[in-house]
């Protein structure tokens, strides 16, 4: 087996750091994954206190920051890319090839994907997540939904959204290698919710102030 650079960096980085080095970093991944697939326009992959936040989450309480600066200067896995008092933006030097080689560290390979993970990610993929995710953003905080909001939201959830939730099923089997997808995928889920629930507001109003506008005409029709 050829080792690359990269190979041997994270080889050499887990044997000095054990479970930290794979904790850190593949918490650090999948946060890039999860805003790369967002299409968010970020200053790195991942900011540091986020990264906190996401170990905290999963019970693993440690200051990753010597770590960081060791994977940045010494090993050249990762790179800073925006810093102040309050944020510090890191950016890998290539992503893929850091998941590739942290996988391989730990005991199994990525280099031959499963198919069924490769067909989830292309239909993920098509339906065009990116999009509809800023949509439902815009739609979630208008002040007021127009009718073609409506229509549009009405045909993401007649025609993308059972297929979100199909995907979403089979693709929580294989959650360790589709994190990211699968997070994006509830997040269309609950941003739909409150969409659909500002078009039911909107359109109580609406009524309310129908029925009040009518009730006035037909008082005012009787004083006469």
């Amino acid at each position: 087996m050829n080792l690359k650079p990269i190979d041997v960096a994270i080889l050499e980085a887990y044997r000095r750091y054990g479970q930290k080095l794979y904790m850190v970093l593949s918490t650090a991944i999948r946060i890039a994954k999860t805003n790369r697939l967002k299409g968010l326009k970020l200053p790195g992959d991942f900011e540091y206190r986020n990264l906190i936040e996401e170990l905290e989450k999963q019970n693993f309480k440690y200051n990753p920051s010597m770590l960081l600066r060791i994977l940045e200067r010494e090993y050249n896995i990762i790179t800073t890319t925006y810093k102040t008092n309050n944020q510090h933006w890191y950016k890998f030097k290539d992503l893929e090839e850091v998941e590739r080689a942290l996988n391989n560290s730990m005991g199994f390979s990525l280099d031959v994907e499963d198919p069924t993970i490769a067909m989830l990610k292309i239909q993920i993929k098509s339906l065009q997540v990116n999009y509809w995710s800023k949509r439902l953003k815009q739609m979630s905080i208008k002040d007021k939904l127009s009718s073609a909001d409506i229509k549009l939201f009405q045909k993401f959830a007649f025609n993308v959204l059972p297929k979100i939730v199909k995907i979403l099923w089979k693709a929580e089997e294989y959650e360790d290698q589709l994190y990211a997808e699968v997070n994006i995928l509830k997040e269309l889920i609950s941003l739909a919710n409150v969409v659909a629930d500002r078009i039911d507001i909107d359109i109580s109003i609406s009524d309310t102030i129908e029925s009040t506008a009518t009730f006035k005409i037909i008082e005012e029709n009787n004083l006469r």
